[in-house]
């Protein structure tokens, strides 16, 4: 354990200082002598540039506990484009072994038989109690379980302190009917980035509405059923008086400044701001996790760690992953902000430092995971189209939704 507090100094302090050494932090990942006599694994992630800094001074704890294994990171950006040099190498067999991805994108890689199913090695069964209940389901798909979970996020309500405090609350609203209730009651604003699913579905979910069945398998009679119907009638109607607004690139500054009375946000909102500027937000404004309703808060994010179904190192990279999740380096990586995964690391200490840290473990608790369903971007591309539409009142509710859950049925009838 003295191990452990001592690197996590050593590199909060050369996350503080810059991180100093560009051959690790550069654009290029650092040259890595290849050493005949172990086998090397690839990994492809998409870490920023604190993320990475602090991944690849861990990598060689790793090697240290594995002599036999060497590892090779290579950064790549995060964008569609990735997406396509994935399959285009995984057909010309020359795929990475691991590959770190968002945990929306598993079941299409999965669909494909790209990466490989993690179920067949047997002591998945001996890990999969230290994760987190969601982030563990968003890596199973049609009863085979294709990746473990690396970090998790989740959104979080934050509010304005002096703006709360007015209403009479002494503590931020817990379910969506007092969360309601109260910017009608006061007329406050909320404010949001945009019209689009990341932006929109916990809203719609916590007024009632559903996306698709039990299942994953079809949205018609859901998507564009009464109680759907009624939950983005009212999230229309709070657009019309007001008390939701769209403020793209201004919404963190304006609850901060006190012009509306909340948004929500990931824990970037936090981690990307300097220990001084968090002290002042914290100062002028109060997180509390996302207004529950039928058992669930906002959206859960995340990545997860899965294996190439051509890499030629298998075992390896299952060691490396199972690995990746312990608890040694899911402590390491919270460093950065990401949240782990593991249940068991003990993130009590990292309050005072990281004082969100808590507010977002208990949001994902009952976090809303996105349906496990192949070609996920397509799906959420109309979602978009029409929830645009619908609340820039282009079209009507009942026509936006009954073509939204028909397209989408389009796409989920081929899958299955």
């Amino acid at each position: 354990m003295q191990q452990v507090n001592t690197l996590i100094l050593i590199i909060g302090m050369m996350i503080v200082s810059g991180c100093g050494n560009q051959t690790i932090i550069g654009n290029k990942s650092p040259t890595i002598d290849v050493d005949p006599t172990k086998e090397e694994i690839v990994i492809w992630h998409t870490y920023g540039e604190k993320e990475r800094y602090v991944f690849e001074n861990v990598i060689p704890l790793f090697e240290e506990e594995h002599p036999t294994i060497q590892v090779k990171s290579v950064n790549q950006p995060y964008n569609a484009e990735l997406i396509a040099t994935l399959i285009s190498r995984a057909s010309a067999n020359k795929p990475p072994d691991i590959i770190r991805m968002d945990m929306a994108w598993v079941p299409s890689f999965a669909e494909l038989g790209l990466i490989y199913p993690v179920s067949e090695f047997q002591d998945i069964h001996e890990i999969k109690f230290q994760f987190y209940e969601e982030p563990l389901k968003s890596n199973l798909y049609k009863g085979k379980y294709y990746g473990l979970p690396l970090n998790t996020n989740t959104k979080v309500s934050i509010y304005n302190k002096e703006l709360l405090k007015a209403s009479g609350l002494k503590k931020p609203p817990e379910t969506m009917d007092e969360f309601i209730n109260i910017i009608e009651k006061n007329k406050y604003t909320v404010v949001i980035e945009t019209f689009n699913l990341w932006d929109t579905l916990h809203y719609f979910y916590g007024l009632g509405g559903v996306f698709i069945d039990p299942t994953n398998s079809k949205a018609t009679g859901y998507l564009d059923s009464e109680q759907s119907i009624a939950a983005a009638r009212q999230l229309l109607t709070l657009f019309q008086k007001g008390y939701f607004v769209v403020s793209p690139g201004n919404k963190w500054h304006s609850v901060i400044e006190g012009e509306y009375f909340s948004n929500d946000e990931g824990p970037w909102f936090y981690s990307v701001n300097s220990k001084e500027h968090i002290d002042f937000i914290n100062d002028v404004t109060v997180a509390a996790p996302f207004p529950i309703s039928n058992g669930k808060r906002a959206v859960l994010g995340g990545e997860n760690l899965v294996i190439s179904n051509g890499s030629k190192h298998k075992e390896a990279a299952w060691t490396f992953i199972k690995w990746m999740t312990n608890v040694v380096p899911q402590t390491y990586m919270a460093q950065t902000g990401l949240i782990p995964t593991n249940k068991f690391v003990e993130l009590s200490g990292f309050y005072d430092p990281y004082p969100y840290y808590q507010t977002y473990l208990e949001g994902i608790e009952d976090a809303l995971l996105r349906p496990i369903v192949p070609q996920w971007w397509n799906i959420e591309e109309i979602y978009n189209k029409y929830f645009i539409l619908i609340l820039s009142e282009k079209i009507s509710i009942e026509e936006g939704l009954t073509k939204a859950a028909f397209e989408i049925d389009e796409i989920l009838t081929k899958i299955n």
